[in-house]
């Protein structure tokens, strides 16, 4: 009993402390709400996505909205995912009631960021830009804010748990991300994440657990002055080879490395597109990339963020860029300078994603033919690996970043429309096209070529991979089975070729 004065008062000041700390946050946290009245909109677009399954058509008319945070009296940066497939774009500003027109500027799904101008004669005041800085603390309290469609201004706090390499949510690379936990809120609709006083980030991707994937200051910091450079923006680097851990001492013995090199990862696989993709080899042991020593996991220690997978070393810089990069080849060190290189979606083999674009096809007397790409695949489901034909899965796990000239696209029929002339093949389809009247088909473009060939022959002839059954498909009647596909099916437009 002698001692519990002592401790209910050191009982009553922690509580006291407690409280002023919980109204400094709060105080805090209002004065930064009060900012963001002039720095952050709500983006409200209308999508329309093609339906892969009838490339002719649109699918309905959704909404969606997103945050997006000023960096220019005009200007807002924002995920590209929240403005995947627009067709109208629209602002909510804070305090203005009116909707404010506004045009995607530059859109860089791999990054997944996007910048948007507004129509400066719509907007009574100018914004007040925003300027993202480094800001990363393991395990301190952020918080973020986001402009709902209803104008209404809402705050939520995350904890800072880690900064790690992802696949990014729109595309095929891999790009740094800040994850934070136990967040008050799901978002990840572009919200804007602070520390402290400073723009961190903003929200790309929100899960069930309360964690959250934000795309670091960094990260847009780099993009935004790609964007103001004078020239064409160049995009980020992307990898061009797979590697795998390089763990095992009889491996590395075979490899004949010296027992002092502990470091290094073995490079699995080499590409036609990317970054060191005319440059490495498979077997090669990457050893440092622009003096950054990486270990056998493949990591390499960042002095910001600890450890990072090494893929960060190359996507973070900018097209056109140099690495320097020593290696372990044929038993000996080597040294090479690797270009940092890009690729376009179109140029893979399978694409991984085809926003904002009509899905390419054409139909000859009923049979419709398609570009193979991630998307296609996805109409099986989900998971893709266990769902889409095996034959087809193929080409997108072992060939997706493997294109050559003789095979630039993969082509397939992918399903039968019922007409007069072809009712014994319209259970036929997700077959891969190998020729077409003896030319070979590497991608859409060929088939109307080949349906030049030999017109002297009364039918066309279609031949498939895998010892699939040959299509015969009447030539003299095609122009009228054509119309008849229009007209009983609602195409409207038989063919889709890119230029």
């Amino acid at each position: 009993m002698k001692n519990s004065k002592p401790q209910w008062i050191l009982l009553i000041v922690l509580v006291v402390v407690c409280s002023l700390d919980g109204t400094a946050a709060a105080a805090v946290r209002q004065d930064q709400t009060d900012v963001m009245k002039d720095s952050i909109v709500c983006l409200i677009s209308s999508v329309q996505r093609y339906n892969v399954s009838e490339p002719w058509q649109r699918r309905g008319v959704a909404e969606r909205w997103a945050c997006a945070a000023a960096v220019g009296p005009y200007q807002v940066v924002t995920t590209a995912q929240g403005l995947a497939n627009h067709t109208f774009l629209k602002v909510l500003r804070h305090g203005q009631p009116e909707y404010i027109p506004a045009t995607a500027k530059v859109v860089d799904y791999d990054s997944d960021l996007c910048l948007v101008e507004l129509d400066r004669n719509a907007l009574r005041e100018p914004l007040k830009p925003l300027k993202f800085a480094q800001g990363y603390a393991k395990g301190r309290e952020v918080g973020f804010h986001w402009l709902a469609p209803d104008g209404k201004l809402t705050t939520g706090q995350a904890y800072l748990d880690r900064a790690h390499v992802e696949r990014a949510r729109t595309s095929h690379g891999r790009r740094l991300r800040y994850v934070t936990a136990n967040a008050s809120r799901k978002m990840g609709r572009g919200e804007l994440y602070w520390l402290g006083s400073t723009p961190i980030g903003i929200g790309c991707w929100a899960g069930d657990n309360r964690e959250a994937d934000l795309i670091p200051s960094e990260t847009i910091a780099r993009f935004l002055e790609a964007v103001a450079s004078d020239k064409d923006y160049p995009g980020f680097g992307e990898v061009g080879f797979a590697v795998s851990e390089l763990r095992d001492p009889a491996m590395r013995s075979f490899l004949k490395m010296p027992a002092a090199l502990r470091g290094g990862v073995y490079v699995a696989n080499v590409y036609e597109l990317g970054t060191g993709a005319d440059q490495l080899k498979k077997g090669d042991v990457i050893l440092d990339i622009d003096g950054h020593a990486i270990d056998s996991y493949g990591r390499y220690s960042d002095p910001t963020y600890g450890a990072l997978a090494m893929q960060h070393l190359i996507t973070r810089q900018a097209a056109g860029r140099e690495a320097q990069v020593t290696l372990w080849r044929d038993g000996a060190k080597a040294s090479v300078t690797l270009k940092i290189e890009n690729f376009t979606t179109g140029e893979m083999l399978i694409p991984f994603y085809e926003y904002d674009r009509q899905p390419e096809y054409m139909i000859v007397g009923g049979f419709v033919f398609q570009k193979l790409t991630r998307a296609y695949l996805l109409e099986f489901g989900k998971n893709v690996a266990g769902q889409a034909p095996s034959h087809l899965y193929h080409y997108y796990r072992d060939l997706a970043y493997k294109p050559t000239d003789e095979r630039r696209s993969i082509v397939v029929l992918s399903h039968v429309l019922p007409t007069p002339t072809n009712l014994g093949y319209t259970g036929l389809g997700e077959r891969v096209v190998k020729e077409i009247n003896g030319l070979a088909i590497t991608s859409i473009a060929d088939i109307p070529e080949a349906l030049k060939r030999h017109p002297e022959s009364p039918h066309h002839i279609v031949k498939f991979e895998m010892d699939s059954p040959t299509v015969v498909i009447p030539r003299e009647q095609l122009a009228a089975v054509d119309a008849f596909v229009s007209q009983n099916y609602g195409v409207r437009q038989l063919s889709n070729i890119a230029p």
